[in-house]
């Protein structure tokens, strides 16, 4: 499996997200994107993104400069992390339809668990999670 992973670079949120994702078993590449702008110019290119995308967003505003993005992140396996339980930041990040909802303060095994049973969906059925060429 190929992961898309953005965090905000050097916070141990960050580092611990990143050492859970490498730790699953069948992960064929990680690419580690750092930065907002780095993420948003991924979104704007033609090339398909990787199966999976996993984003631990640091606030608000990062969830708002995602929200262009939307149809995008509908086309993979979207995983989002967000910073905090408020009502408010609940309902922005709804708003980006991800497959799966977790916060920071979580130890991330269940974003392993999540992942793991991807990969497992995927190669019993290989066909799954193509697209139809246009």
């Amino acid at each position: 499996m190929n992961v898309l992973l953005y965090a905000v670079q050097h916070t141990e949120i960050g580092e611990r997200l990143k050492r859970a994702i490498k730790s699953l078993n069948n992960l064929e590449s990680m690419i580690d994107c750092w930065s907002m702008g780095e993420l948003i110019r991924l979104f704007q290119t033609p090339d398909p993104l990787p199966e999976a995308v996993v984003v631990l967003v640091a606030d608000k505003e990062d969830l708002q400069r995602l929200l262009p993005f939307r149809f995008r992140l509908e086309q993979v396996f979207f995983i989002l992390i967000l910073p905090d339980a408020e009502e408010e930041t609940i309902a922005c990040g709804h708003q980006l339809r991800p497959r799966f909802i977790a916060y920071q303060d979580s130890d991330f095994n269940e974003i392993e668990a999540v992942l793991e049973r991807l990969v497992s969906r995927s190669t019993s059925n290989p066909c799954r999670y193509l697209t139809p060429s246009m």
